[in-house]
């Protein structure tokens, strides 16, 4: 494990003692990461819970059977009982285990989503969270992840794009239940990192939230359900900042939620955003900066030089790991031009592919893999990110300028805002010996968190495990070739991990012991959807003839 957090012994042991902008994606090259990051101008503790797969039990009487998506056919409540309408609406004004719920609303079924009810309930400071109840409900529960410095509820009955979920499809349309939180505060009274300087708010942000939420959000989901809720079962799933969240719990909470999928997991918080204020020092030297067409240079290079490893050249690198790519070959040897880079912009480029250290070594992060160069895609704007992070979490001063600070200088509030925010603790041991399964994917073009921290995560995880065969009795971890950060890209980026997850915690079948099939998310209009076979790391999808866009075409190979 190559992470550096000088608290994780401490997150073992004990909470610590102090207490996203992220609704659209936004898409920008290098050139101007380090104007974002200069440009920057200027609750409670968590509550104890008892249930988990403790008090969810094992699976019984969850009858019907497969509606040809692995889920089980939903189940319609008693009709002898009150109206699901009237039901809804009657959760108005009640309180559950010190939530007060504000929104009962009563949803007939669409084409686009099947009848439901919405609850939305209020906590202490500003921690508001959503459950969303499918009439006929098919006796699973998701607890949606957030993301970015979160502040909004990532419910799952959105058609806009651009704020829909990205883990597991389509999940109201099959049945599900679902949970969300906004972590604590409102993004739009308290914007980007602004939330932190309020010590509760980036507690609740920091580890607090779900288990506080998730009391309340059992209570109200067996009030509507009835017996029908005793003896199911519940899975987290969150990318990014989300999966950082899904980790937090397997991690310190590990009775919650009998499975949980972590995708491109924020986990290693600290060093992860003190890389963003590095990479931004750098390319804000004179001549460092990378324009687009410096970009698509590197890109194309590493396309030219690695698409074809995995058997077919089509834009998506299916072995990123052994890619041996140097941005110096890219190196002028006269006059500077757009298919070239000097020196300072070669240093630049290194710099994201080479693992770096911060703050005289303290902490690490490493490097990013070969491809999807020019996407640049990095989340959340940069100045929400890197910038907030250093004004609101390390200097807690908005006026501070992020790319003056030294890291070197604030390492006692660094090991604290580790000690909150970090989930890079290994030993998953009390979540194994509660039965708990844990699925982690990320995309390998990711250039917002590099796949290489999934990565190093796992195999952390195999080796506190005591290797690879007590790691598999519990713990998957899959990639998805030139797929960005949590989808998008050129790869197959929509997979459902909620369905094999479910089969693995209530059957007891592994995800892996059948071919999970990843498609397309968006495409252009006329095209087909390319889809893969999501493989397990660390094997890649190897081209073996036929249709290029078919998953049939390719076979799951060990490097």
């Amino acid at each position: 494990m190559k992470f550096s957090s000088p608290a994780l012994n401490a997150i073992r042991s004990r909470e610590p003692a102090c207490r996203p902008r992220w609704l659209a994606l936004a898409t920008g090259t290098l050139v101007g990461l380090a104007a974002a990051l200069a440009g920057c101008g200027g609750g409670s503790g968590g509550s104890s819970f008892a249930g988990g797969i403790g008090a969810v039990g094992t699976v019984g009487g969850n009858g019907g059977g497969s509606n040809g998506s692995g889920d089980p056919a939903p189940v319609v409540p008693d009709t002898q009982q009150a109206s699901a309408e009237s039901r809804c609406k009657a959760f108005l004004g009640r309180t559950f285990d010190g939530a007060t719920i504000t929104k009962a609303t009563f949803m007939p079924a669409t084409d686009a989503v099947p009848e439901h009810c919405i609850v939305r309930g209020e906590m202490p400071k500003d921690l508001d969270f959503d459950v969303r109840m499918p009439t006929e409900w098919n006796h699973r529960t998701v607890f949606r992840g957030g993301g970015g410095f979160d502040g909004y509820l990532n419910v799952g009955y959105i058609s806009d794009p651009a704020v829909s979920p990205v883990g597991s499809p389509d999940l109201p349309k099959r049945g599900y239940a679902t949970i969300a939180t906004n972590h604590g505060h409102d993004m739009i009274a308290k914007p980007g990192g602004s939330f932190a300087l309020d010590e509760d708010m980036l507690a609740d942000y920091a580890y607090a939230s779900v288990p506080r939420v998730l009391v309340p959000a059992k209570s109200i989901l067996r009030a509507h359900y009835g017996d029908s809720f005793a003896n199911t079962k519940m899975v987290y799933e969150g990318c990014s900042g989300g999966g950082r969240q899904a980790l937090m719990q397997a991690q310190r909470h590990p009775d919650l939620f009998d499975g949980i999928i972590a995708r491109a997991p924020a986990n290693a918080f600290t060093s992860q955003f003190l890389w963003y204020q590095k990479i931004g020092k750098q390319l804000a030297k004179p001549g460092a900066a990378l324009s687009a067409a410096k970009i698509k240079t590197i890109g194309d290079a590493v396309y030219a030089k690695c698409d074809g490893l995995d058997g077919l050249n089509d834009r998506i690198i299916g072995k990123p790991e052994a890619c041996q790519f140097d941005p110096v070959e890219l190196a002028c040897n006269g006059a500077e031009t757009d298919a070239c880079l000097t020196p300072a912009q070669v240093e630049s480029a290194q710099a994201f592919y080479a693992p770096t250290s911060i703050a005289n070594g303290r902490y690490v992060w490493p490097g990013f893999l070969p491809g999807g160069e020019t996407a640049a895609t990095w989340g959340a704007s940069t100045s929400n990110l890197g910038g907030d992070f250093i004004k609101y979490m390390v200097a807690q001063d908005a006026s501070v300028d992020p790319l003056l600070l030294d890291p070197a200088q604030y390492t006692a509030r660094l090991d604290q805002l580790s000690a909150m925010l970090d989930a890079v603790d290994p030993d998953l041991s009390r979540f194994k010996a509660r039965g708990g399964k844990l699925v982690l994917w990320t995309g390998q073009t990711d250039w917002l968190i590099t796949a290489n921290n999934a990565t190093e995560y796992y195999q952390s995880v195999v080796k506190k495990s005591g290797g690879q065969s007590a790691a598999d009795e519990f713990v998957e971890y899959y990639t998805a070739p030139g797929v960005e950060h949590c989808n998008g890209g050129n790869g197959a980026d929509k997979v459902d991990l909620a369905g094999p997850m479910f089969e693995w915690i209530e059957k007891g079948t592994k995800p892996s012991s059948s071919t999970i099939v990843a498609t397309q998310r968006t495409v252009a209009a006329g095209a087909t959807p390319a889809s893969r076979p999501l493989c397990r790391y660390p094997q890649y999808p190897r081209y073996v003839g036929g249709d290029p866009n078919a998953a049939a075409s390719f076979v799951c190979t060990s490097p």
